[in-house]
């Protein structure tokens, strides 16, 4: 039997969400109420068919709401005693129109997670089948709910009560031929329409809805299984990247996350709220989200479901704009235009360029510096205002239609700043406003950007938040490049957090001296160094997530205090928390570029003593290689790599000549270094980091034990007691992680 949605419309729906928090924040720290909570409650009760039944026979189990019961749907954990009942499958109802889903990971220690969904209104679950072991198994049946659903419009969120007893009920019956459904069947019996192929799932297409989930332009039963799936941790939020697999593409973060609705916005810049955030601030995809979804595809009008998603007009944004001139006055580039840079542009003159949350910026190959295509560079008396959204990422990017050679297709962006170097001329101008005094370090920026250094730690170039630079970078010589973003003597008072650089030439992002902090990097697919820095660069830097080029990478960390005088001051002693590098499938690879095929994860050296601390690293032909003794001086206090793991690294060693003693004479014994805390593993530790296409770089079950709490300090965050940039997967796997749906994959399994 396929379901039809046109069938459902005689039921009416609502969803309840269980246990809510009393207050939300926004991404600002502002509190916001999150919706009213209701006091209706909704009694259940767990039904088996036969409490007596001898070793071997088979015994039926429902979660049952009473005869008249207008319960659309439950979500929670059924436990028993597996020592006493072994779980066989489950049974679909003839005619019925109710989901049934079930999580078996944890059955072998007596644990069902399932969710029910009924358009009709559940009297009772379908049943599930189990095979009794040993007597009183029915004493040992428990229900937890999560959530609980009844049908109404509005929305309301209710409680349900479990009565603590099993109840006996013979007209449930227990078939030999019980067994799990999967996605699959799901697919099939719900009637799947045939999707055509997208590369991005989670990326902004024009006219998408809220709750479309498989970008067909409707909203069925369908999208809503979808996201039940999710929630209770049977499908990744965001898969498919060609149309394959039982249900093709499928999004569960942009399109799929829409409850709590949080209205009156629909997360456009200055909502206060976004759409799916809940009460704690975080975004959870959960069994309200289905619910909402469902209620709308059967015409009961919901909040935000069928709307179209902020930044995904029903038209292409098709107006361009040249821009071929320096920025001097106060600048806004909006959303509805794309900006096409010819030659290098200059924040300068005081002025600010602020950009739209959604715009699209172009540099076209060619027409800057050198043959390096055009560039943004923001000069020491300008100020850039990219602050996107979740739903709106700004797109820095090339001209053109990608291909496999277009790393380095325009310059990127350089933010030149006032604060300290330890290089450079003391010559650094007073700036009105930037740097009230002179005579500071200051020196020329590679790739013609300008003048950067000065006196101001705190000084304030502005906000790259949300932020997404592809194809940049330029080599005019080995000592003379553009990056996908430049943070030269940039200062603590700007804003860099959520920024991806996929696909540089050079480094996906490179500190030269300065101060700034930051905060959410993703760094993919670089052809250089991902995390660079150097001329004694001191911020703080919490959640980096780096995905290697197998073919065309080098180092992920590469970091260095200043390469011709090593104890040069202020010396480079940034600290960094929750970082996960990932190298390549085969570290013995000699694939790809000679001596640029991701060749390790950490060169520290020239006398650089970072503070790292909640590293995972993985998949590198060698892990660490450490230089000069100047960088190891008093190593383990000033100088420190701990409460880490490295997995499946061909190497520790990076084996060269010349290892510090400092460092107890090898990059292993580095490594190991006692009281560290850092752990060596053979196998990764990582959900599908590899997968480049929509990768999942959170860590699986149980390994993030032996982190170390952030400092609280005002920038770190200190909830983050785990290793590596995301949290470990729970059950659920419902949590959407940070990195998800903001940022892209690459183009295809070979193309970045």
């Amino acid at each position: 039997m396929k379901f039809n949605a046109l069938a459902l419309r005689r039921s009416t729906w609502a969803v309840a969400t269980f246990g809510l928090l009393a207050t939300a924040c926004d991404q600002s720290g502002d509190v916001v109420a999150p919706p009213a909570a209701s006091t209706a409650r909704q009694a259940l009760s767990i039904q088996v068919s036969d409490a007596s039944l001898a070793n071997g026979q088979l015994v039926a189990v429902a979660i049952a709401s009473g005869s008249t019961s207008t319960l659309g749907g439950v979500q929670g954990y059924l436990r028993f005693d597996a020592t006493r009942l072994r779980y066989r499958g489950q049974q679909r109802d003839a005619g019925s129109n109710q989901v049934l889903l079930l999580n078996t990971s944890a059955v072998s220690r007596g644990e069902l997670r399932l969710a029910v969904l009924d358009p009709d209104g559940m009297t009772r679950s379908a049943t599930i089948v189990f095979e009794v072991l040993g007597g009183g198994y029915a004493s040992t049946l428990s229900f937890d709910v999560e959530e609980a659903v009844r049908n109404g419009s509005p929305v309301a969120l209710v409680t349900a009560d479990v009565a603590p007893t099993a109840v006996v009920n013979r007209s449930l019956a227990a078939s030999s031929d019980a067994r799990t459904l999967t996605v699959r069947d799901w697919a099939d019996l719900l009637a799947r329409e045939n999707v055509s192929a997208l590369r991005d799932p989670g990326e902004i297409r024009n006219g998408l809805k809220f709750g479309d989930t498989n970008f067909d332009g409707n909203l069925t039963l369908t999208d809503a299984v979808y996201m039940i799936n999710v929630s209770i941790g049977l499908n990744e939020m965001i898969i498919g990247s060609d149309g394959t697999g039982p249900l093709g593409d499928r999004d569960a973060v942009v399109a799929g996350n829409v409850f709590p609705f949080n209205a009156p916005g629909l997360g456009e810049a200055g909502d206060a709220l976004a759409p799916g955030v809940e009460a704690n601030g975080s975004r959870v995809v959960s069994l309200g989200d289905g619910v909402a979804i469902i209620n709308e595809s059967v015409l009961i009008d919901q909040p935000v479901v069928g709307e179209i998603i902020p930044g995904r007009p029903t038209t292409p944004v098709s107006n361009r704009i040249i821009v071929s001139t320096n920025v001097t006055t106060n600048t806004t580039w909006t959303n509805t235009n794309i900006y096409e840079l010819q030659g290098g542009i200059t924040v300068t003159n005081g002025a600010t360029l602020t950009i739209q949350p959604g715009t699209q910026i172009e540099g076209q190959r060619g027409t800057g510096p050198g043959v390096g295509g055009a560039a943004l560079f923001v000069a020491r008396d300008g100020r850039i205002i990219a602050d996107g959204t979740p739903l709106q990422p700004i797109v820095m990017t090339c001209v053109g239609t990608p291909t496999a050679r277009f790393k380095g297709c325009w310059g990127g962006i350089t933010v030149l700043g006032n604060a300290s170097l330890n290089d450079g001329a003391l010559t650094s101008p007073v700036i009105a406003g930037r740097a009230a005094l002179g005579g500071c370090r200051e020196k020329a920026a590679e790739g013609n950007a300008g003048n950067y250094g000065g006196c101001n730690d705190d000084d304030d170039s502005g906000i790259i938040r949300y932020v997404r630079v592809e194809y940049a970078g330029f080599r005019f010589t080995a000592t003379n490049e553009l990056n996908g973003l430049a943070l030269n003597g940039v200062g603590r008072g700007t804003i860099v957090d959520f920024v991806q650089v996929h696909a540089g030439l050079d480094d996906g992002i490179e500190m030269f001296g300065g101060t700034v902090n930051l905060k959410h990097l993703v760094l993919t697919a670089n052809s250089d160094d991902s995390f660079d820095y150097t001329e004694g660069w001191n911020g703080k830097t919490q959640f980096v997530i780096v995905q290697h080029d197998p073919l065309d990478s080098d180092k992920g960390f590469e970091n260095d205090n200043y390469e011709f005088a090593h104890d040069a001051t202020p010396r480079a002693t940034p600290i960094v928390y929750n970082v996960t590098m990932v190298g390549k499938p085969d570290p013995a690879s000699t694939a790809g570029t000679p001596n640029n095929n991701s060749v390790g994860a950490f060169n520290i050296r020239r006398g650089t003593r970072p503070k790292y601390f909640n590293f995972l690293v993985m998949n590198f032909p060698f892990a660490l290689d450490i230089d000069d003794d100047a960088t190891c001086v008093n190593f383990g206090t000033e100088f420190e790599l701990k409460n880490s793991i490295f997995a499946a690294n061909l190497a520790l060693n990076a084996s060269d000549s010349g290892d510090p003693a400092g460092c107890g004479g090898s990059e292993e014994n580095a490594i190991n270094l006692v009281g560290s805390n850092n752990q060596v593993t053979v196998t990764s530790p990582l959900l599908s980091a590899l997968n480049v296409m929509v990768p999942d770089f959170r860590p699986s079950f149980g390994t993030a034990t032996g982190a170390a709490t952030p400092p609280s300090d005002g920038f770190f965050d200190v909830t983050a007691t785990y290793i590596g940039a995301v949290p470990v997967a729970t059950a659920t796997k419902s949590v959407i992680p940070w990195y998800s749906g903001w940022t892209r994959g690459w183009q295809n399994t070979t193309t970045p």
